[in-house]
């Protein structure tokens, strides 16, 4: 029960702040730079009054995290939010799944479901900004899966410190998107946008790091399936994204998929 109510707090941040970096538009990296920004100090702080740093599990979870943002924005810049959030999310719990070496009926039939999902989502690349989406989509898909399948294993058998952790990664990526992006000081207008999702960003994925002090990778993973739901509502909702018969079975497909490999 604690670690649903962790990943329902958790997929309310996530869904939001990406909702908010779609509606933000191509910014590049220099925009992921500047929610990193904004957060620093306290990442600082953080690391001031530690004893104890993980910085090498850290650091490598700093690349992963920002590999995936950077994919992020250019998959939401390819094609519709509905799209993008629905196929990345509901996609990367099964891809876990079987990082993790469970091979059931149930998890080869919940891959096929989602697998089929993505394809009505595709509608076929009848639909080009569709089509761009999907492997972007399944891209970002990967990074997740990349991301929290290390995340776990630093926090649960490394047993890094969730904080300093978190604040390692956000100064580490501060200071590498200060020496490799472009245009930092053109972005710096942008702060009032950025700080909603420079809030919700770690407190969404701190949430997840600790739900995983209460349950498995896996069922992490696969809890985390209610941003798909939360996402695509949001996206026909406030974005007033198409909702078609197509969109709306692969969704449903995505998800039963997900919900199949968790049992």
């Amino acid at each position: 029960m604690i670690a649903l109510a962790l990943l329902t707090a958790s997929a309310c941040c996530h869904a939001t702040w990406n909702l908010l970096m779609k509606s933000v538009g191509s910014k590049g990296p220099a925009f992921i730079w500047l929610c990193g920004l904004i957060t620093l100090p306290l990442s600082v702080v953080l690391l001031l009054r530690s004893s104890s740093v993980a910085w090498g599990p850290a650091l490598v979870s700093m690349a992963l995290h920002t590999l995936y943002a950077v994919t992020l924005q250019k998959a939401y810049a390819a094609a519709d939010f509905a799209t993008v959030y629905p196929v990345s999310r509901g996609t990367a719990p099964v891809l876990i799944t079987l990082a993790a070496g469970v091979f059931t009926w149930q998890t080869s039939v919940g891959a096929l479901l989602v697998l089929g999902g993505v394809l009505l989502m595709d509608r076929l690349h009848r639909d080009q900004p569709l089509a761009r989406g999907i492997p972007l989509g399944l891209l970002v898909a990967a990074c997740t899966a990349a991301y929290t399948l290390w995340d776990a294993y630093a926090i649960g058998t490394l047993h890094a410190d969730l904080f300093t952790y978190l604040a390692v990664g956000n100064v580490a990526q501060a200071v590498v998107l200060s020496v490799l992006v472009r245009g930092r000081r053109a972005v710096l207008g942008e702060w009032r946008r950025a700080l909603p999702i420079a809030i919700l960003t770690p407190a969404s994925y701190g949430l997840v790091l600790l739900a995983l002090s209460y349950a498995s990778v896996t069922t992490v993973a696969v809890g985390r399936t209610l941003n798909v739901v939360i996402g695509a509502l949001l996206g026909f909702a406030i974005l007033h994204e198409r909702v078609t018969r197509t969109r709306l079975a692969g969704l449903t497909a995505v998800v039963a998929g997900v919900v199949l490999v968790s049992t």
